[in-house]
Parts: structure tokens; sequence; C-alpha cells
């Protein structure tokens, strides 16, 4: 037995005490093919199974390493002498990210500066997170689900009004929370990809009134316009209660109404509506303060209890009211098989929109049970006018809804009881020169289903069975003769879902079956939509995933009124008595790496969609009008999107960059009405396709307190071919934009730039050049701002875009040379 056994003692030379943690290895040239390590008393043992001449060393951190030759096993003993350590000079410093399982946890105080004023400001800077014009938040490219203030949803989803008032200082760590289940009951049940956001305060803020006044005044270049600005905020954030309350007012182009929107929330709980007239758009792919004309006032109030962990109460309200100004015209130009038709218009537009919201939801939130109800009220009263088309269209709604949610954990298994119902009136005009065209719609839905879960060893298995109707109705009252239409219909649904967790692996089949009766249209369907999901966690940084989708479905009311109407002064849409159906499959795989310590992370999905359809809309176009009559004609669209981003931070340079990638495909078919040679009209089908390319890279740099730059770009390449013959030219257009600020003391000196280049077709193009300046000076809890925006007094825009057979060119009028001077006090 000692002859196959190599053991020994290791000890100090100079003390000849014994030595422990020393490893002994074996090794064969520079390859270690067996090790120990000795214990308390030095001593160590290892079985030999070797041979030939091989080497055995003893080190120790502090001594020097010694190695001798072995060719069988017996006793080894070591003497090490000790040895200095020389260590490479190194510096220390603290990580500003760091993470914990699933959890992210950013330090703001790493990436804030004097120049950051809210918190948006600070959450733009982070590797990972990216904030849109409109104020959503994503991280890796998705946008968050939930958005918390020391774990309360003060806002409900309406975050904007903590980015857009929240003190940058008043925060001190920002954590991200992956695959975050929100509700307490099904944690280690249901594994969940949504993603929060959770701010924890600096404890200084935390619980204190931290409120704002902003006074501001100003002129236009445009006949000497005055210009207001007005804000009154207060905000009290705690982890018991939480209150913002908010009034602003402008007419300077900035939007307003962001802070209104919901931006995250549950999404069994936003019930679509569909409606027969829609107001015009005022967009452009340009910022909107450049082509914003308003006077906008916004009334909003949040109050929050937490009375424990589990228990808490939210009640909102907000009021809007709009106007806006716009001027613009239009050029669109319809390729068709035997010809190109060219329609243009010019006109002024006034839009007028008044919208409130009332919100009250109470939640109880414990591993036990779950009880969260929600009652909604909102209504919305708009009206657009355009003098030269002699057009007025009246788009209002009223809606309420209440959204219960029961949740129980018990030894056999978890129930779950789920009721949504929403009543929605929505009264909409056309007012013509003609003649006036009404729509009356009401609808009340109502969806309700009981589930039950039971997981085992990884294996996750729910039932659910529900009923789902809507009684939908409209009353259609056209110059000439009224028309009643319904589309009521009732939906009887089961829902098996498997969800398997093994480690690293994690996949979910759902396989919802239902059968749906529409009562005036005498038809009935039996859908089913499966869909799969697989998840392959490799590691902490490499995530992959697939999902696989079927969905078919019918239209909706819109889709399914049979007879003639009108949409706009020249625009006409008949549903031919058809019923249109579609079914639609989606595919996508996911990949993703992060690696916080080096501040980097990528993204990259490839999502492929194709949808069959038993319809098809035949366009009708001449100069006067434009007609869609649904035809009976199987088509198909199918798209290819590949996107991708990368946003990697650098600490010893204060920089953080990002850049997405977009690249699709897509192709459609249109049905076109033409004369025929006998004077008849005649239906051709014509196949387009469009291809896009898009990249946008950011950079954000504070190398010193004194500097900061930041950079935005956005690229887009895209073209379309129409049928064999007609290709349009590729449209080729950027954005720049460069912000410069300079700090001295307590000025700051920001200059900004922004360089449009658009593509118009037809081989021109056009370059529009901003530039803006602003001086600020803050001294204790004033802040003193001068702003001169459009500098060179740019006046006019315009912008071409592709869409299935056709081409659009806009021009609008701009914000001129505008002089602003602001000044604001936090109490």
């Amino acid at each position: 037995m000692q002859a196959q056994t190599l053991s020994g003692m290791v000890t100090d030379a100079e003390s000849n005490q014994p030595l422990e943690a020393v490893m002994i290895g074996v090794m064969r040239g520079n390859t270690m093919i067996d090790y120990t390590l000795t214990d308390a008393k030095g001593y160590y043992s290892l079985t030999w199974k070797h041979n030939g001449t091989l080497q055995l060393s003893a080190s120790l951190l502090g001594y020097k390493r010694e190695v001798r030759n072995i060719n069988a096993a017996g006793a080894q003993n070591f003497n090490l002498q000790s040895e200095a350590i020389v260590l490479k000079e190194v510096q220390i410093r603290p990580g500003r990210i760091n993470t914990r399982k699933d959890t992210v946890r950013y330090d703001l105080a790493q990436f804030a500066s004097s120049k950051d004023v809210h918190i948006k400001d600070v959450l733009k800077k982070l590797p990972g997170v990216d904030v849109d014009e409109n104020g959503q938040v994503k991280y890796k490219g998705k946008a968050i689900n939930h958005y918390f203030v020391e774990g309360m949803d003060v806002t409900g989803g309406r975050y904007n009004q903590i980015n857009n008032n929240l003190d940058a200082k008043a925060v001190k760590t920002a954590e991200i929370m992956e695959n975050y289940q929100s509700v307490k009951a099904l944690k280690g049940k249901i594994n969940s990809d949504e993603v929060a956001l959770n701010l924890k305060l600096d404890p200084k803020a935390r619980d204190q009134w931290i409120a704002n006044a902003t006074l501001g005044a100003g002129w236009s270049d445009d006949n000497n316009k005055p210009l207001w600005e007005g804000v009154l905020n207060a905000l009290q954030l705690g982890k018991s209660k939480q209150s913002i309350y908010n009034y602003k007012t402008n007419n300077n182009g900035k939007d307003l109404s962001t802070e209104q929107m919901v931006l995250a929330g549950d999404a069994w709980q936003q019930i679509p509506l569909s409606t027969f007239l829609s107001q015009l758009g005022i967009s452009a792919p340009l910022d909107k303060k450049r082509l914003l004309f308003n006077k906008t006032h916004i009334l909003n109030g949040n109050r929050m209890y937490k009375w424990n962990d589990d228990r808490s109460l939210r009640l909102q309200a907000g009021y809007t009211h709009d106007l806006i100004r716009q001027q613009r015209g239009n050029t669109q130009i319809y390729y068709q098989p035997t010809d190109t038709v060219r329609i243009d218009e010019t006109y002024h537009y006034r839009l007028i929109s008044d919208a409130a919201n009332l919100e009250l939801r109470y939640e109880d939130n414990n591993s036990r049970n779950y009880i969260s109800n929600r009652f909604t009220v909102d209504g919305e009263i708009n009206q657009g006018r355009s003098e030269e088309l002699r057009q007025t269209i009246r788009t209002s709604q009223l809606n309420a809804g209440n959204f219960f949610n029961l949740i129980q954990n018990r030894e056999s298994g978890t129930w779950e009881f789920l009721s949504a119902t929403r009543y929605a009136y929505q009264p909409t005009s056309l007012l013509l020169e003609k003649g006036k065209s009404k729509f009356d719609q009401h609808s009340f839905y109502m969806d309700n289903s009981a589930a039950y879960l039971k997981k085992y060893n990884g294996f996750t298995q729910q039932y659910k069975v529900g009923v789902q109707g809507e009684w939908a109705a409209m009353e259609y009252t056209p110059a000439a003769q009224p028309a009643d239409f319904n589309a009521s219909n009732l939906s009887l649904y089961l829902t098996p879902y498997f969800q398997l967790n093994r480690g690293k692996w994690l996949s979910s089949l759902s396989l919802p079956l239902k059968a749906q009766r529409y009562f005036s249209q005498q038809r009935s369907f039996l859908f089913f939509n499966p869909s799969l999901y697989a998840r392959y966690q490799l590691d902490y940084h490499w995530k992959f995933s697939f999902y696989g989708s079927l969905k078919r479905s019918a239209g909706d009311i819109t889709d399914l009124y049979p007879g003639l109407y009108q949409t706009d002064y020249r625009t006409w849409r008949n549903g031919n008595g058809l019923f249109p159906t579609s079914t639609q499959q989606t595919y996508n795989l996911y990949g993703e790496y992060k690696n916080t310590v080096q501040e980097f992370f990528i993204t990259a999905s490839l999502t492929y969609s194709r949808s069959n359809r038993n319809t098809l809309l035949e366009q009708s176009v001449s100069e006067d009008a434009i007609l869609y009559k649904r035809r009976e004609q199987p088509n198909h669209t199918d798209s290819w999107t590949l996107s991708s981003t990368l946003s990697k931070g650098i600490y010893d340079w204060h920089l953080k960059t990002s850049l997405t990638i977009l690249l699709s495909r897509s192709n459609g078919e249109q049905l076109t009405s033409l004369p025929g040679s006998d004077g008849n009209p005649q239906s051709l089908l014509q196949i387009y396709r469009y291809d896009y390319l898009k990249a946008e890279p950011k950079l954000i740099w504070s190398p010193t307190e004194i500097f900061e730059a930041e950079y935005h770009a956005t690229l887009g390449y895209g073209g379309s071919k129409i049928g064999s013959n007609t290709r349009l030219t590729p449209l080729l257009d950027f954005v720049q934009r460069l912000r410069l600020t300079f700090s001295i003391g307590q000025v700051d000196l920001c200059l900004s730039g922004e360089h449009y280049r658009n593509d118009l077709g037809g081989g021109t193009h056009l370059n529009t050049v901003f530039a803006d300046a602003s001086l600020i000076y803050k001294t204790k809890k004033w802040r003193f701002e001068a702003n001169l925006n459009n500098l060179f007094n740019k006046k006019k825009y315009a912008y071409t875009t592709y869409s299935a057979t056709q081409s659009y060119t806009s021009r609008l009028n701009i914000r001129p040379r505008e002089v602003m001077a602001t000044v604001n006090y936090q109490f």
C-alpha cells in the first residue's frame, strides 16, 4: 500500500512549522496531471498511478517554488524557503455596475454629472439602457414592463411623470430586474420574461417633498409671437406612500402629451378600440419640438399608499388640453399597372383635443393570495379642421373599465380568476360641404376566466377556461339614409399551458382553443392558436431563445361593416358584405450576451412573419376620389427582420456608446381596379417588395466636469419594387445630432446642431441644418436659462416615404427662430 502512495510533510525552512494549503503538483513536462493540497498539519497524500520520470512541485504564495524529479511512490518531504513578493501598483475602484442573480444594479453617482437635470438624463447614460424620444425606457432593446420607485408604481405606467420631473440628484441607484414576476403568489411557479426598473432614492430625498416651479417667456420670429412656459410640480416618494402632482403649460413646441401616455403595464388590461374615423396625424422624421405649433395645458395627480409589503392603493387623475396647428403639403403618387396617378394637396390643419383619465387600483400581493382590482374611466374629445379641404372631423370616446384578478395558493395547486369588463361610447362625425356623416358606436366587452395551476419537479401545468364576448353596435347616418350595424360576438375558450424548467433550459407550450360566434353575420369559427417558447441560459453571460406561434383571427367592427362609408373628403371604404379572416405565423430566434464588469451588452434577433388572408382591399384611385373595396381574394404578406443592439460603457473614459441595426424585407400584394378595354372595371393584382436598412449609433462622453458631448445619428436606406417593371429609387435619409456642454463654475453653455438629409425621390434630396444655443446659470435652488433655437431660421422641411404601391412626399412648416428665457426654483 505504501509503495503505491506518494506522501510527505511540507514545512517552513526557517521555523520548521508545518505549512497549510501548499499546492503539491505532479507534472509531465509543463502539464499538471495530478495535484493535492496540504492539510493543517502540513501533510499531503496522493495515490500513485504513473510510470516513468515525472516532476513533483510544491508551491505557496510567499515561498520559493521547489521542483524535483521522481519516478516512484514513497515519502517526499519539503522545506520551503520564504520569498519576498513584489506586487505591481494596482488601483482599486468601486464598480459602476454590479449584479446579483437576475438583478443589475447601477450606481448612479458614477454616471450622473452636474449637467443632468432629471432622472431621464442619467438613465440614458447607463450601458444597456436606452431612452426613446417619447420617454420609453428600454433595456437591451426591449421596453421595460414595470417602472418602480422604492418598489412602488405610483404612475400606473405613465412613468414620464417621473422621468421628466424627478431630480437626478435624488436617485441613488437604478435596478434592472430580468425575469421579473410581479405576482408573489406565482413566483417559482411560472417563469416570466418581463423586465422591471426600480429606482432607489437617496435617504435624504426619501419621503421628502420635492417641489419645482418654472416660469418662462420669449418670442418667435413668426410675427414676434409671444411664447410662454410654466411648470409647477411636487413629488413625495417614500416606501409607504408616494405622491406626484403636476401642472405644465407651454406654446414653445415642448410635447407634454407624453406625460399622460401609458408606457408599461399588464397587457391583458389593455383592450384595443376600433374606430371608423381618425384624425390627421401630425408627425415627421424630425424632432417633435421642431414641428409642433401648440398651446398645451396638462394637469395630473397621483397618490399611492402602501400599508405593508403586500397591500397598496393607488389613485390617479389627469387632464390634457391641446391646440395644435400645422401647415403642410402632400404629394401622393400611386404606381398602377398601366399608369401613375399623382395627387397634390396643401392645407392648414387645426386640432383641438381634450382628454381626461381617472384610475383607482387596490392590490394585495402576498405569497399566499393575490387580489387586484383596477377601475378606470377615460374620455376624450378631438376636433380636426382644415379650411382648404373644407373638412371637419370630430372623434370622441368615453369608456369605463374594471379589471379584477384573484389568485389563491392551496396545497393541491393554484387557482386564478380573471374578469375584465369595459363599456365604450364613440360618437364620431365627418362634416363636409355636401353634408354630414355620423357614426355612433357602442361597445360592451367582457372576458371572464378561471385557471388551475400545478407545479411538480420543475414541470408546470395550467388549464384556463373562459368566456369572452362583445356587444358591438354602430349607427351610421350618411346624408341620405341611416344604417344600423351589429358585430356582436361570443367566444368560449380553453387554454392548456405547460412549462418545463430544467436547469439551463426553460420551455413552454400554449395551446389555446377558441370557439367564436358572430350573431348578425351567422358565422362560427374554431380558432386554434398554439405557441412554443424555448430558452437556454448557457451561463450568466449568454442566453438564447426561440419563439413560434400560429394565430387565426377575424376582423373587427370596421372590417365587418358591409356597406359604403366615407372616411375623409376624398376617401371611401366598402366592406362589400364580406367577412375577413387571417392566419398569421411568427417565428423568432434571439440571442444575447452581457458582461456587466466590462459594461458590455449585445443582442441579436431574427424574426419571420407570414400573414394569409381571405380578402383584400381593392384600390381605385383618381384625382378626385380614392375607393377601397373589399374583394374575395386570397393573399399573403411576409416579412423578415434582423435586428441587433450593442451597448458599451468605458469607465475610465466616462463614455457610453451604443449601436442599433435593423434590416428588413417585406413582400405583399395590392389589388387595383382599372378601366377595361370594354369600359368595365378590371382588377389587377400587383406584387410589391420593400427593403429597409437602419443604423443608429449613439455616444455620450463626459471626460471632465467641464465638458460633455452627446452624439446621436440615424441612417436609413430603403427601396421599393412594384411588379416586375417598377423600381422606386432607394431613399437615403440620415439625421445627425450633436450636443456640446461646457461648464465654468456655475455656468453651463450648451451648443447643439442637427443635420437632416432627406431623399425626396427622382434624384433630388434636401439638406436641413439646425443650430441651438443655451446658457444656464445655477445657484443654490435657482436655475436661470436662456435659449436661442433655430439660429438659421429654417422654416420649411420635406421628406418622402414609400408604402406598398405608392410614394408619399410631405412638405411642412417648422418652428422659426425663437428666443426663450426661463427661471426655475426648487423649494
